[in-house]
């Protein structure tokens, strides 16, 4: 009798740990959100507009900024402020995204929201991944000359 209650005891905290590592995996994913306003296609940038990721002080965007936020868990909330150029009146959007658990940064593209706010997510919502190219590997390029005098060789 008390093999087996020690051998319960013992699955049942394995398997606890277990169940709080998995939940501890998806709320725990940081991921990077780029909030872009750069004109795409036929979908102009935004003269200037307000943004607040997961109620995060609003942050003033113009035309050709990119900002990033670093989150934590699947699902966001991204709140959108502007003035409205007839009226003068503030207007707002406050909506839901959600990132898929695989990607590690996605690229929110403002002027394509707002061409269509009725859009599905992909449509706005996309994978990025960084255009930086690594430096030259080549042993020749990566020389360091140690001599002071060097450079007066060829005088």
């Amino acid at each position: 009798m008390k093999v087996t209650r020690k051998l319960f005891i013992r699955l049942g905290a394995v398997l606890v740990i277990i169940i709080l590592g998995v939940v501890m995996f998806f709320v725990g994913k940081q991921h990077t959100i780029l909030i872009d306003n750069f004109s795409s296609g036929d979908y102009r940038a935004l003269d200037e507009f307000w943004v607040s990721v997961d109620g995060s002080d609003y942050l003033d965007m113009s035309r050709m900024m990119r900002e990033q936020f670093v989150v934590m868990g699947q699902k966001h909330n991204i709140s959108l402020q502007w003035e409205d150029e007839a009226s003068g009146q503030m207007l707002a959007v406050s909506f839901n995204i959600s990132i898929p658990l695989n990607e590690d940064m996605m690229l929110l593209s403002v002027p394509t929201f707002m061409a269509d706010m009725n859009a599905p997510q992909s449509t706005w919502l996309t994978h990025f991944e960084s255009q930086a190219t690594p430096s030259s590997s080549s042993p020749e390029d990566n020389t360091v000359v140690l001599d002071d005098t060097a450079s007066f060789s060829s005088f």
